[in-house]
């Protein structure tokens, strides 16, 4: 293991332990040594993002992604920054990435919950509904949401009575 991979290790682990500010330290010195690591850029936005500061953290998520970021790493930088895009009142931005990360990640369901938040802030309310519900049909394990997934399903494309025409 590198010295930059056991320190990125251990950076994780702190934060992890909510141990933020040593986190963070280590991960700043990384960054500024190492200003176009993906990985490091990555982590320190998720630190960043973990202290609810979103607008620290966007720097980091774009910079992480631009410097090809790959795999499960990609898919946390795409929702942490479409979700931090959010918290910082970029909505479209937000919606911009957060469909970027579910066309990247068609198994990743959980942009689909990110966006549903992002189109209730836009007024979009409907289609919130809709990703919300469709999610719900389609992933409870609760038997009795089991026992109505048909009719959730069906509501969530057609939310507004009456349905008989």
């Amino acid at each position: 293991m590198t010295d930059l991979t056991s320190q990125v290790a251990r950076a994780i682990q702190l934060r992890a332990d909510n141990q933020h500010t040593e986190a963070l330290a280590i991960l700043l010195d990384l960054v500024e040594r190492h200003p176009h690591d993906a990985k490091v850029n990555y982590e320190l936005a998720c630190t960043y993002d973990s202290q609810g500061v979103e607008d620290e953290a966007i720097g980091f998520y774009e910079h992480a992604i631009q410097h090809g970021l790959e795999g499960e790493d990609l898919r946390g930088a795409l929702l942490g920054l479409g979700s931090s895009y959010r918290c910082v009142e970029r909505f479209g931005d937000s919606a911009r990435t957060l469909q970027k990360g579910a066309a990247q990640f068609p198994e990743a369901d959980e942009f689909d919950i990110f966006l549903a938040l992002t189109r209730y802030n836009l007024g979009e309310h409907a289609e919130a509904m809709r990703l919300l519900l469709s999610h719900i049909a389609r992933h409870s394990d609760d038997p009795a949401v089991r026992r109505y997934q048909r009719a959730i399903g069906f509501y969530a494309e057609h939310l507004e009575p009456p349905y008989d025409e």
